[in-house]
């Protein structure tokens, strides 16, 4: 205990956690930031301090330090701890505002502040005015939480590099969206490539509202089409929908969910598990079509909200952010083929679709009850037991207007089509009756053009993708042999509008383009016919590299 009295760590601006040192001082300095945080009188501090039993803390302040300390333990040694502890949290200040400074008990206003470094770095380095060891400190930036003072939501807004907290697993490398955040600690301008996290403080706000939260942060942080929320401003939205009050929370429904998503620029689509439509002859479940249309969105780079609901229909729901996934698996691969889908005319000659939605099974969630970047199962995406998938709503922008379901149904039409399928156009790349892998998935078209442009092998196919006509947004669907997926390398792809409609017996309207092994064919968007009046030769290997950037690799 001796050690204890002569430091206090939350009032160490610079702590470095070492080898040495890391089991011993984790547990104190999350004690003592936790303490110093919830208590302002130094009298009930020192009688804390008296006793060296951690059983004399109060329970709730005890799992607080738990969370903390958990926390914290996920870094690799050696690193720095930052502290700033006056800081003002806009989603934390503004709840306080709004709810806590009404309430007869009083609670602190300001939160703190914690920044990680990944290298022990000292005051007199970080505060240095020379060049190179400034942009070494801002190389070494791992992300920042803040603590709340607060017993259920200690830990606020936490924007941390997942390289650096994710723990290594068979389902490694992962592909994340990430967005870049500017945080300005102690006067100096930092990056972080993160996707917002935060705890439910069970009262203003419940795990819907977090989910809400983190989505609408991380929208406006990466377009400018979307403006930043706090926890007051969702409250509000949610009152025009509810039948009785939001204050305290007692969360919200996935269709009210949609609404208040909509209320701040969005064009949500919610798919609920009972309403999905699955062909009663193939082995596909709405389970696993449910599971196929997350994955469509996700590999888009779109952020999924998840509603999960226990199976037995009794208890409570769960809702969070899914916002990557893991590897392919062969188990899932295998099972996947078992499941390929060819149209009855085709059923002879043609090329049966496998689809590579089905060849994953492991996604990355933000989940309020665990650490962020968790890596679950998708029959297991909360660590509740006995839940399940029940709802997904996708925050789509406002011209988006051909969903993932009915992407997939044009693309799957086209490619099975006597005029426009795989059959008449791969020519003799082909054996007769093999097996395609497709892969679909939604991209912007000026991310996708400058993608094609930087991988083309000659300055013609570079010039094609420079100048054909694309809306803002538009469907893939890549296209592989069996053999050629694991390294990414696709033989043809057909690209859709996805600023069309889906519509009964024209499908084709939405088509743009179509590639093929050395051919690729195009509409203008002045065409008014559905055939393909344009078409030119490409003199160059016939496979291309599988478009990557909605997602980002980590390797850990």
């Amino acid at each position: 205990m001796e050690e204890h009295t002569q430091i206090n760590y939350a009032d160490e601006a610079f702590i470095s956690v070492t080898s040495d040192n890391q089991d011993e001082i984790l547990f104190n300095i999350s004690r003592d930031i936790i303490i110093d945080t919830f208590y302002e009188d130094e009298g009930i501090i020192s009688d804390i301090y008296a006793d060296d039993s951690r059983k004399m803390l109060d329970a709730n302040l005890y799992n607080c330090i738990n969370v903390l300390c958990d926390f914290l333990k996920k870094f690799e040694v050696p690193y720095t701890i930052v502290q700033e502890d006056h800081h003002i949290d806009a989603s934390y200040r503004d709840t306080f505002y709004h709810y806590y400074s009404n309430q007869h008990f009083k609670t602190r206003r300001y939160s703190r502040r914690l920044s990680f470094f990944n290298e022990i770095i000292t005051r007199e380095q970080f505060f240095s005015y020379d060049l190179d060891q400034d942009e070494n400190v801002k190389k070494r930036f791992m992300g920042s939480c803040v603590i709340n003072p607060l017993l259920s939501g200690v830990l606020g807004r936490t924007l941390i590099n997942p390289v650096y907290i994710m723990k290594k697993g068979k389902a490694f490398p992962v592909y994340i969206r990430l967005s870049e955040f500017v945080i300005n600690v102690y006067g100096k301008q930092l990056k972080v490539r993160a996707f917002p996290y935060r705890m439910q403080d069970e009262e203003t706000m419940r795990c819907a509202e977090v989910t809400m939260l983190n989505l609408i942060e991380y929208y406006s942080n990466s377009y400018k089409d979307y403006k930043s929320v706090v926890p007051s401003e969702i409250l509000e939205k949610e009152q025009l929908y509810s039948h009785e009050r939001v204050l305290p929370s007692s969360g919200t429904t996935y269709p009210i969910f949609t609404k208040v998503l909509a209320e701040f620029g969005f064009s949500p689509r919610l798919y609920n598990l009972a309403s999905v439509v699955t062909n009663a002859l193939s082995g596909i479940s709405p389970s696993d079509e449910i599971k196929r249309i997350l994955h469509y969105y996700i590999e888009s780079g779109i952020p999924v909200a998840v509603n999960l609901q226990p199976i037995n229909s009794r208890g409570s729901g769960h809702s969070l952010l899914c916002v990557g996934h893991g590897q392919s698996t062969e188990e899932m691969k295998k099972r996947a083929a078992e499941n390929k889908w060819i149209s009855w005319a085709n059923r002879e000659n043609g090329h049966a679709l496998i689809n590579s939605a089905d060849f994953y099974s492991e996604y990355v969630v933000i989940d309020d009850n665990e650490a962020v970047y968790q890596i679950r199962d998708f029959a297991n995406l909360s660590i509740y037991p006995d839940m399940k998938v029940s709802n997904l709503a996708v925050p789509l922008y406002k011209r988006m207007f051909l969903d993932a379901p009915d992407a997939a149904a044009i693309i799957t039409s086209v490619l099975n089509d006597s005029v426009y399928g795989i059959e008449n156009w791969s020519g003799d790349f082909l054996k007769k009756r093999e097996d395609v892998i497709i892969r679909i998935f939604m991209a912007s078209s000026r991310s996708f053009k400058r993608y094609r442009i930087s991988k083309a092998k000659n300055i013609d196919t570079r010039v094609f993708y420079s100048q054909i006509a694309m809306p803002r947004f538009i469907w893939v669907c890549e296209l592989f042999r069996v053999e050629d997926y694991d390294n990414l390398q696709a033989f043809g792809e057909v690209v859709v509008d996805a600023t069309s409609a889906m519509r009964s017996g024209a499908n084709n309207r939405s088509l743009i383009m179509m590639r093929y092994p050395n051919i690729i064919t195009f509409r203008e968007p002045e065409q008014s016919g559905t055939l393909f009046e344009q078409q030119f030769e490409i003199e160059e290997e016939p496979l291309f590299e599988g478009y990557r950037d909605n997602l980002e690799k980590i390797i850990v």
